[in-house]
């Protein structure tokens, strides 16, 4: 038994400081190495094609609508791909440009992804370049052209930051959100491109070439812009990363909006990695950046190894007191690693390091949810999307 314990909790362990390591790394990262781009001007302005999927969106298609058509890129079309049975479509009626097209659904087959794809039939057939941007986005109003700028650097792909902070001072639940999604955009995205690991696309805020997105087309099931990450990356499609050209977003500011949410990312993580892992282990990539898509593909299942580790290393604890500095000395290895991921997270957008904490927190609330959400995703060749509220109101200081 002991022996099996200690098994246990070396293998767990492992795996959890795969992960627990890089908050550290990162946080190094961001003050060693910065990515200078070449800073090219486009020699031309290409067509470029701006999807925005909607479904029950009133509270924030106007702001985004207006926000879009202010744009300041000369060559542009906006396809509201839009499955809404609310009053959306009302106030998009309201909008007489000719640089709007509305795409209405009444169905929502495939979801987010359908819209999408559906949308893609009617883009302009000059078009050179796609952004994808959420109904909730405001963007500057050069974001067009600097996504152009730097796709035009030899890029298939850009992503773009989605900054989660619009409503982040809404409440607690919203500030520890925005916290916990910050750490991804601002410090492991840009962490990883810098040192040569694949960047994700994120679902907003990202440009690709029409043509390559109308030949992968978006998976239609939850976690599409994560497996279209990893179609592209094993077909050896570049994608870089844009630190400095963030859209700004809303965050989920109650429980039930939050634990919806993260279950569906982690569900479609584990399907999307799962279905394509035997593609990608044996792709051309460096091995660095197939052991990387892998494993963050397979991120949901720190909480399986979470367990695992608390229960083995209590066991080892109590019964074999010789082993335990080594548990102590882990146990506040991981832990630690917690409080710098949310502390530099919390840092980048101006919230007070006590809700760094509550993030903490709150993320160990997830844990039962993300098991869940694994099985799922191993289980269920299809998930069910539920949408996250939108509240439409800008509740934070530091949005200019």
């Amino acid at each position: 038994m002991n022996l099996t314990a200690i098994v246990l909790y070396a293998v767990s362990t492992a795996f959890i400081l795969y992960f627990t390591i890089r908050p550290y790394a990162f946080s190094i990262i961001q003050f060693l190495k910065k990515y200078r781009f070449k800073g090219l001007k486009p020699v031309k302005a290409p067509k470029v094609t701006v999807i925005i999927p909607t479904y029950n969106e009133e509270n924030t298609i106007e702001r985004v609508l207006k926000n879009v058509l202010s744009f300041d890129y000369p060559n542009f079309e906006v396809i509201v791909a839009d499955d809404s049975t609310d009053g959306t479509r009302e106030k998009i009626s309201k909008f007489k440009d000719h640089r709007l097209k509305v795409v209405h659904r009444d169905n929502r087959k495939g979801w987010k992804a359908g819209a999408v794809n559906n949308a893609l039939n009617y883009a302009d057939p000059s078009s050179e370049y796609t952004v994808l941007l959420d109904a909730d986005s405001i963007a500057p109003v050069d974001l067009l052209t600097r996504l152009v700028e730097r796709i035009q650097e030899g890029y298939d792909a850009v992503q773009g930051v989605q900054l989660p902070v619009i409503n982040s001072e809404y409440n607690k639940i919203a500030k520890a959100n925005s916290i916990i999604q910050s750490y991804y955009q601002l410090i492991e995205q840009p962490s990883k491109f810098y040192i040569g690991l694949p960047v994700t696309l994120t679902g907003s805020n990202f440009i690709i070439k029409t043509a390559l997105l109308k030949e992968y087309r978006l998976n239609e099931d939850i976690g599409e812009d994560w497996e279209l990450t990893l179609r592209l990356a094993k077909d050896g499609h570049k994608i870089a990363y844009a630190p400095d050209i963030a859209v700004k977003c809303e965050v989920p500011f109650n429980l039930k909006d939050s634990i919806n949410q993260y279950v569906r990312w982690n569900e479609g993580m584990i399907r999307s990695t799962l279905k394509n892992i035997n593609e990608i282990m044996q792709s051309n990539l460096p091995f660095a950046n197939k052991v990387d898509l892998v494993m963050t593909g397979l991120t949901p299942f720190i909480t399986f190894a979470l367990i695992i580790s608390m229960i083995s290393g209590g066991y080892i604890y109590f019964n074999q007191p010789q082993l335990r500095p080594i548990i102590l000395f882990f146990t506040a290895f991981i832990m630690f690693s917690g409080i710098v991921t949310m502390t530099s997270s919390a840092s980048k957008i101006g919230l007070n390091y006590i809700y760094a904490l509550f993030s903490e927190i709150l993320y160990f609330v997830f844990v039962p949810f993300a098991i869940y959400a694994s099985l799922r995703g191993i289980v269920l060749k299809h998930g069910t999307f539920i949408r996250t509220t939108k509240i439409g109101e800008i509740k934070y200081t530091m949005l200019e």
